[in-house]
């Protein structure tokens, strides 16, 4: 059974494997073939020189998924689902390419499109193929009662949780400032005269990087999922129509109505976000300072009811929310871990959708990081189990398949 938890992310590791070639952000020619799985390649690019053989193990596993589900008509990749889940990943991969334009001149190359669009293709292929052989699983309380006896001192450990409230300081724009986003946006307005003017203008300077590589394209919007200054705007517009410039929390917008139904809609989508000043920054760590100063026995809206019409900073507040260490962000983790229960931190710099903002957080309870308990942690350690049975079911069919599987290595 040690294997077995030493195998606990499997499914997660081969997973893993088809983006990772993406993420380097890497698209010359790729190497020679090291194999061929039914119909699935296998190059020498994808063999990592370090444990060689983990690595093709997984590849093959991988590849063999790959081969089955495509040959499986009850699996099925809708063009929408298909379009979604790779604008996630665009969105992703962008986040962690430093050099923003570099990304765009990628971008724009059809190969990449196609590539990654083959990619998460692939990658559904193989989730959901992994979801139908897997699907029956179940775990009776008996089955988790026996493993968590067995595996006693091998069980991993449930992540520190803390209980907190934090109040989050954005800088108020100036009117200066402001007027040279919403003239910026007005220019791009007179320039676009059709879809392919606004895809052009999307792609280029739209910061929402969900849509900005599709154009700025967003289909199916739940109406009712929309923020109050956003949903006020797209049911003023009529279909084809675009908005003038306006604002909301996460910055400022240009759209045009596509399709108007019932209770979605499509629209074509430009975000610019705010670009605050050194000055506007020191005047809002100033005034987060100045709070912390007044925070003893106050709970954080009463302290911030005084500070409502302030012209200084947009504030939002969270009350006792419940978070696991590894969910946190590097500043707050490093700042949590420096409190004591019932205290409340110095402001500190965070990056939030894009924004640069303050924090003030205030630690309420914690629970340490403990083994996984049979009492506590029960829906965990069932779903622990479950993985670890859902594993070896794919084990158990790769060893079947293969033997009726085509494999060749040159």
């Amino acid at each position: 059974m040690k294997d077995n938890l030493k195998k606990y992310s499997f499914f997660f590791l081969f997973l893993f494997i088809i983006y990772r070639n993406h993420f380097s952000y890497s698209f010359e020619k790729l190497g020679g073939i090291h194999a061929i799985v039914g119909n699935e390649i296998i190059l020498d690019s994808e063999i990592k020189t370090k444990n060689q053989k983990n690595c093709l193990d997984d590849l093959l596993i991988e590849k063999l998924m790959l081969y089955h589900a495509k040959k499986d008509e009850s699996i099925q990749i809708s063009d929408q689902e298909l379009k979604l889940k790779t604008q996630a990943l665009f969105s992703e991969m962008s986040k962690k390419y430093a050099n923003q334009e570099e990304f765009l001149i990628q971008f724009r190359k059809k190969e990449f499109i196609q590539k990654l669009t083959e990619t998460v293709k692939n990658h559904q292929y193989i989730e959901k193929f992994y979801q139908k052989i897997t699907d029956n699983v179940e775990i009776s309380p008996k089955e988790v009662k026996y493993f968590f006896t067995k595996n006693k001192n091998q069980i991993p450990f449930v992540p520190k949780r803390m209980c907190i409230s934090y109040i989050v300081f954005y800088p108020k724009l100036s009117q200066i400032n402001r007027k040279k986003i919403i003239d910026f946006l007005k220019k791009i307005k007179k320039e676009i005269h059709s879809d392919i003017d606004f895809s052009i203008q999307a792609i280029l300077f739209s910061e929402e990087n969900y849509s900005a590589w599709n154009g700025g394209l967003i289909q199916g919007i739940k109406i009712n999922r929309l923020s109050k200054e956003f949903k006020n705007v797209v049911l003023s517009l009529s279909e084809e129509e675009i908005s003038e410039p306006f604002e909301t929390d996460l910055g400022f917008h240009l759209i045009k109505l596509e399709k108007k139904r019932k209770d979605e809609v499509d629209i074509r989508h430009i975000l610019i976000k705010p670009k605050y000043t050194k000055h506007e920054l020191i005047k809002t760590k100033s005034f987060a300072d100045s709070i912390k100063k007044q925070i003893y026995n106050l709970n954080f809206e009463n302290l911030m009811d005084k500070e409502k019409d302030n012209q200084i900073v947009n504030y939002s507040i969270w009350n006792k929310i419940w978070v696991e260490e590894n969910q946190l962000s590097k500043s707050m983790k490093k700042t949590l871990n420096l409190l004591k229960k019932g205290k409340v931190s110095n402001p500190y710099q965070e990056i939030v959708n894009g924004k640069e903002a303050f924090f003030i957080v205030k630690l309420l309870d914690s629970i340490p990081s403990h083994p996984i308990s049979f009492e506590t942690d029960y829906t965990r350690l069932k779903n622990l189990v479950k993985d670890i049975k859902k594993k070896d079911i794919i084990r158990n069919w790769v060893k079947k398949t293969l033997k009726r599987t085509y494999i060749h290595c040159p």
